[in-house]
C-alpha cells in the first residue's frame, strides 16, 4: 500500500517537473522572441521575425499581415509571405468578422472544423498595441484541428503584442528621426554660426556656419570640450562668456577680433543664453557667432550708428532754438521791457507761445517716433468728413500766415472717412507745414481733395524750392534732410515725412511725393473710406 502511493506520487512529482520544465522552457523561448521582434527598427525585418517565429508555431502554408489605415480604418496588406501580394485579400473574411476577433484580442480560427470540406483552416492574429489596434496576420494552414490549442494560442499572443510594441517603438523612432532631421535642417539653415555646449563644456550640437566662421577644419567635435578646438582670444572669451552666464543666469554678448585663417581677420560677435530643460532645470549655455564684418551686418551697424548720431545732431539743434528764444523773449520781459508797454509785452509772449507750440511739436515728433519703433502707435477710428477737417486746419495756418496763400478745390459731395481723426490732422498739418515753410514770400500752397470708389484722395501742392532728384526717394527715411544749400537755414528734425508716411500706410492708404527742383513739390496721400 506504501509502496502504490509512494509511487503515485513519485508519478506527481515527475510529471509535475515536466511541466515546470516545460513552463520554463517556455517562458525562455517567449524570452528571446520577445528580444528578437522588439530589437528591430525596420519594419519588414519586423515583419520577417514574426512570421517566421508564427511559421516555427503553426507550421502555415500562407500568411499575410494587413495594418489599418490611421485615416479611413481600412486596410492594406503590408506583408505576405509564401503567397503573390494581395491573392489572399479575396478569401478574406466579411469585415464584421474581422472586427469581432479584433474585439476579442486573441488568436481565432474562423473556418468551421466541422465542415468535411474544408482543405484549408483560416485564422486571424490580432496586432494590438498599447491604445489601438494596428493590424492583423492572416493564416492559413493545412486543415488539422490538433494544432488550435491554448498553449500556441498565448505563444501566437505573446508574439503578437510584442510585434506590436515593436511598430510603435518603431514609429516613435521614425518621429524622433524626423524631429531631429528637421531641428537639424532649421540649424544648418541659419545664417549665424550656433554652438551648443553642455554644463561640463562639451559640444551637444553644432551647425556649418560655425566651422566656415571660425575656420575650423573637422566637423567631428561633438563630444569634445570646446577649449579642445577654439584657439586665441576667441578661447579666452567663450571661456569668460560661459562661466559669466552660468553665473549671471541670463543673455550676454561680447565682440571679440578673431583670424581664422593666417591671411583673414574678422570680428566675431558672441551672443549666449541658457539652455534649460521642460523642468527649467540648466542643462547647458548656447553661444551664437556671428560674423560683424560681413557686409551686410556693416551696413546695418553703419545705418543705425548714422541714425543715431543724426537722432542726436538733430534733436540737441531742434530742442536748442525754440528754448533760446522762450529764454531769450523771457528775460527781456522780466529786466527789459516797462509793465506799462502793453504792446511789446503783448509780442514777446505772442513769440513765446509760438515757440513753445513749435518745441511741443518737435516733442510729439520724437514721441510719436519712440511708439511707432515699440509698435505701440494705435490708431482710434471714429468717422468724419475729411473737408471740414482740411478747412479747419487752414483756420490755424491762416491766422498766423501774411506771405503766402492757401488754396482748396474740393471734388465730390461728402468726403466721409472712417479713420483716425488725431492722427489724419497731424498728417495735414506737416504736409501744410512743409509746404509753407519751404515756399519764397508770396507763394502759393493748393489743396485738393477727390473721391474714387473706395478712397479719397489730397493732394498738397506748393511753389517752394522743390526737392533734387537724387534725394527723392529718401525723404520719407527718419532722420533725412534735403541737402540744399536753400535749406540749411530752415529749421526741421527730418522726422515729419516719415511719421506722415507710416500714419498713412497704417490706416491701409499710400503716399507718393513728386517734385521739380526750382517750381515746387506735390504730396499725395490716398486713403481708405472705410476701415481695413
Amino acid at each position: 500500500m506504501k509502496k502504490e502511493r509512494l509511487k503515485e506520487n513519485h508519478q506527481f512529482l515527475a510529471k509535475t517537473i515536466s511541466g515546470l520544465t516545460d513552463h520554463i522552457d517556455l517562458f525562455e523561448t517567449v524570452q528571446d522572441l520577445s528580444r528578437k521582434i522588439i530589437s528591430q527598427f525596420d519594419r519588414k525585418k519586423i515583419f520577417q521575425t514574426f512570421s517566421q517565429i508564427v511559421k516555427e508555431v503553426v507550421a502555415y502554408k500562407y500568411a499575410a499581415i494587413f495594418l489599418f489605415d490611421k485615416t479611413d480604418k481600412s486596410f492594406f496588406e503590408a506583408y505576405n509571405t509564401g503567397i503573390p501580394k494581395n491573392r489572399l485579400i479575396k478569401h478574406l473574411p466579411e469585415e464584421k468578422v474581422i472586427t469581432w476577433v479584433m474585439y476579442q484580442g486573441r488568436w481565432t480560427v474562423i473556418t468551421d472544423f466541422e465542415d468535411k470540406k474544408a482543405t484549408k483552416i483560416y485564422s486571424i492574429l490580432p496586432i494590438v498595441g498599447r491604445e489601438q489596434s494596428l493590424g492583423f496576420m492572416y493564416i492559413v494552414t493545412d486543415n488539422d484541428e490538433s494544432f488550435y490549442n491554448r498553449k500556441f494560442t498565448s505563444i501566437l499572443g505573446f508574439v503578437a503584442s510584442q510585434t506590436a510594441i515593436a511598430l510603435e517603438n518603431l514609429r516613435l523612432y521614425d518621429k524622433i528621426k524626423s524631429s531631429q532631421a528637421y531641428l537639424q535642417n532649421m540649424v544648418e539653415s541659419i545664417s549665424n554660426g550656433i554652438m551648443a555646449i553642455d554644463m561640463e563644456g562639451k559640444v551637444t550640437l553644432i551647425n556649418r556656419n560655425t566651422t566656415a566662421i571660425l575656420g575650423i577644419k573637422t566637423r567631428q567635435i561633438i563630444g569634445r570640450h570646446y577649449m579642445d578646438f577654439l584657439k586665441g582670444g576667441l578661447k579666452k572669451e567663450v571661456n569668460k562668456i560661459h562661466k559669466e552666464i552660468q553665473s549671471k543666469g541670463y543673455a550676454v554678448e561680447s565682440m571679440v577680433s578673431y583670424r581664422p585663417y593666417k591671411e583673414v581677420q574678422i570680428t566675431v560677435g558672441i551672443t549666449a543664453s541658457l539652455l534649460t530643460d521642460q523642468n527649467k532645470e540648466t542643462i547647458g549655455t548656447i553661444v551664437v557667432f556671428r560674423n560683424m564684418s560681413a557686409s551686410t551686418e556693416i551696413k546695418r551697424l553703419t545705418r543705425l550708428d548714422k541714425m543715431k548720431s543724426e537722432f542726436v545732431s538733430n534733436a540737441s539743434h531742434e530742442l536748442r532754438t525754440p528754448l533760446s528764444i522762450i529764454k531769450s523773449y523771457t528775460e527781456a520781459l522780466l529786466t527789459q521791457v516797462e509793465h506799462e508797454d502793453i504792446e511789446t509785452r503783448e509780442h514777446f509772449l505772442s513769440v513765446i507761445d509760438s515757440e513753445t507750440d513749435h518745441l511741443t511739436g518737435i516733442v510729439s515728433n520724437f514721441l510719436d517716433v519712440s511708439r511707432i519703433e515699440s509698435g505701440t502707435y494705435g490708431l482710434d477710428y471714429s468717422q468724419f468728413s475729411l473737408k471740414e477737417l482740411v478747412n479747419s486746419v487752414i483756420v490755424r495756418f491762416k491766422a498766423k500766415l501774411t506771405n503766402i496763400d492757401i488754396f482748396t478745390d474740393f471734388k465730390g459731395d461728402t468726403h466721409v472717412l472712417d479713420a483716425d481723426e488725431d492722427k489724419i490732422r497731424e498728417v495735414l498739418i506737416n504736409l501744410i507745414a512743409n509746404s509753407v515753410k519751404f515756399s519764397p514770400t508770396g507763394g502759393i500752397v493748393s489743396i485738393t481733395v477727390l473721391e474714387r470708389d473706395k478712397s479719397v484722395i489730397c493732394s498738397i501742392s506748393d511753389t517752394g524750392i522743390g526737392i533734387p532728384k537724387d534725394q527723392l526717394p529718401f525723404i520719407f527715411d527718419k532722420f533725412f534732410r534735403v541737402d540744399n544749400s536753400d535749406t540749411y537755414e530752415i529749421e526741421g528734425t527730418g522726422l515729419g515725412l516719415s511719421i506722415v508716411k507710416h500714419i498713412v500706410e497704417s490706416h491701409g492708404g499710400s503716399m507718393v511725393a513728386e517734385s521739380i527742383l526750382g517750381k515746387g513739390s506735390v504730396f499725395t496721400f490716398s486713403l481708405p473710406k472705410k476701415r481695413r
